[in-house]
Formats: structure tokens, C-alpha cells, sequence
């Protein structure tokens, strides 16, 4: 995943959003407000920047970590997730990505799990009703494998008692790579197709051409790149509660069969549209600084993409927790 030129500047619009809020609310108090205001007004005016911040921390040393990366797909639920750790590092360490933490890939013990799963509980506490998703983090937690998948998924839907969620649903998110998307067996599938969620699977592809993936320092061969979609198109045609996406890279900067190899993939071989099997693009940004004239290009070039997809097809507005 590369940087994204659209982030920081949603961040800062954000926060200066929120604190105008806040100031308002903050001249309610001590007004003749309805019963059942009174409480919510309190509460929130207490929420301030710094406050969000302190929270913030607590739950990272709770989890062991930032999470560096929400996968795109929990657009789903506006990105409000519970984030349960069960791996830690990544099988690839691509040289072009910025948010994984360069460590090797090593799963967590299902002690550890069902602990952090249960301090995620009381950190939570009476907000977890607001709650239906489950995010187990971070960047390849398919490769932790079937059993310690089920154990977490299964506590967290138990013990954060998603079923009693005032959302409807539930959903379960996590990011898979293309070597573990490729040895996963039927019975992972399988197994997730039971579980009480709506699976999404989201797993970074980068390019189909072989001069680019060479480029951004992704140690595999094209030829994996099309058996890891092939395989994607399979399970999602034959799991209807599991949904697996990809992730492609955009940018000015690439090789130039990047973008005619990607889109011959995942446009002429299908022959028709599909309606599961999200294709997210991510834009590649070299340095924090990024022109306007950039950002309009990248746009515009991803709404040319857009426009012929046979899968639904977004910007990866990458989201951080």
C-alpha cells in the first residue's frame, strides 16, 4: 500500500470539524436541556482532542500496537471496528509500502487473544451495543490460519457480545496476502461461511505486471498475482457470506504495463460484471507533498478505471485506528 495524498488533509478537516462541535456543545451547558440531552451533552463536551488522543493510546498498549491500516473494505460499517490482534508483521515487507511495520510475519498465542478480547470488552464497556464488527488485525491474519481464525472470531463474537449489537449483522474483517490466500484450504472457507458474521477478505495484488511488482520490491511472480484472483473469483462465487477483494496500486510513476496488464485481468478476462469482488486502487505517492494537479489526475485517471471495471471498483482512502 502507498501513501495516500487525501488522507492527512481528511484527518485535519475532521478534527477541525470536531472541535467546532465540541465548542458548541460546550455552550449548552448550563441550559434548561430535555432529560434525556442532558447526558449525551455532557459526555460528548468532555470529548475533546486530547482526550480522543489519551483513548487512543489505551487502546493500542491494550491491543500491542497501532493499527497502522484498516482494510478498505469496512467502508461496510464506517469503519467502526473492534480491532483484535492475532499476527503481528507481514510474509513480504514490500519495499513501496508505508504502513506495515517490517517485522516478520508471527501469529499470536490463543491465550494472549482471548485476554486482549476480553480487556477489549472492558475498554469498551457500555459503547459496545454501538459495535458489529470485528477487525483481526493486522496485516495478513489469514496466514495465521483456520484454527486460531475460528478461536478469535469466535470469542470476540461471544465474549463482545456482538449478537446483542444494536447494529444488525455482524461482520468480520481481515487482510490476507497472496501466498496465504493461495494455501488456504476449503475448510477455511467453509468454516467462515458458518460463523455468525458477513466475512470480508481483502488481499493486496499491487499489479499483474511482473516489471512492476519487480519495482515496488514485491517479492512474487505475476503468474501467482493470476492464481490469487482466479482463486478470489472462486471463493467468492461459492461462499455467499465471504467476500474477498484486491487491492491495486495507482500512480504516474509506475511502469507502463502496470495499468494495461491489471486491467486486461480484471476487465477482459470476466466477460461480464460481477457484483462481489471489489477492486480498491491505491495511490502512490513518492513524499508527503503532493501537487493539485496530482490529485486531479489521479482522480481522473481512476474514474477512467471506474468506468470500465467489471467489478466494483473504489479508491483505497486508506484509515488508520
Amino acid at each position: 500500500m502507498g501513501g495516500n495524498p487525501f488522507h492527512d488533509r481528511a484527518v485535519s478537516s475532521a478534527l477541525e470539524a470536531w472541535e467546532e462541535a465540541l465548542i458548541r456543545l460546550k455552550g449548552f451547558r448550563g441550559r434548561s436541556l430535555p432529560q434525556t440531552l442532558e447526558g449525551f451533552v455532557s459526555l460528548a463536551a468532555e470529548n475533546d482532542v486530547r482526550r480522543l488522543q489519551l483513548r487512543s493510546q489505551v487502546l493500542h498498549k491494550l491491543i500491542g500496537g497501532p493499527i497502522t491500516v484498516l482494510p478498505p473494505d469496512t467502508r461496510h460499517v464506517d469503519y467502526e471496528i473492534i480491532p483484535v490482534i492475532i499476527a503481528d508483521g507481514c510474509l513480504y515487507n514490500c519495499g513501496f509500502c508505508r504502513v506495515k511495520t517490517g517485522d516478520d510475519f508471527a501469529p499470536r498465542d490463543k491465550k494472549s487473544v482471548k485476554e486482549q478480547i476480553k480487556q477489549l470488552k472492558a475498554f469498551y464497556s457500555h459503547d459496545l451495543p454501538n459495535y458489529n464488527a470485528v477487525f483481526l488485525a493486522q496485516h495478513d491474519a489469514l496466514n495465521a490460519g483456520q484454527n486460531l481464525i475460528e478461536f478469535a472470531a469466535s470469542n470476540a463474537y461471544e465474549i463482545l457480545e456482538l449478537s446483542r449489537s444494536s447494529m444488525k449483522g455482524a461482520y468480520l474483517f481481515l487482510f490476507g496476502s497472496v501466498d496465504s490466500l493461495l494455501k488456504a484450504k476449503d475448510g477455511l472457507f467453509e468454516m467462515l461461511q458458518g460463523l455468525p458474521f458477513r466475512t470480508y477478505i481483502n488481499v493486496g495484488l499491487e499489479s499483474a505486471d511482473q516489471e512492476t511488482l519487480t519495482a515496488l520490491g514485491k517479492p512474487i511472480a505475476s503468474e501467482m498475482i493470476g492464481e490469487a484472483f482466479g482463486r478470489m473469483l472462486e471463493v467468492n462465487k461459492c461462499y455467499e457470506r465471504i467476500e474477498v477483494t484486491a487491492n491495486f496500486l495507482l500512480g504516474s510513476n509506475l511502469p507502463q504495463g502496470h495499468l494495461p496488464n491489471s486491467l486486461d485481468m480484471i476487465r477482459n478476462e470476466l466477460g461480464r460484471f460481477y457484483s462481489k469482488g471489489a477492486i480498491y486502487f491505491s495511490p502512490l505517492v513518492n513524499g508527503a507533498s503532493v501537487s493539485r494537479e496530482t490529485r486531479r489526475t489521479m482522480v481522473r485517471r481512476f474514474g477512467e478505471i471506474k468506468s470500465i471495471s467489471l467489478l466494483p471498483t473504489y479508491l483505497y482512502l486508506i484509515q488508520r485506528l
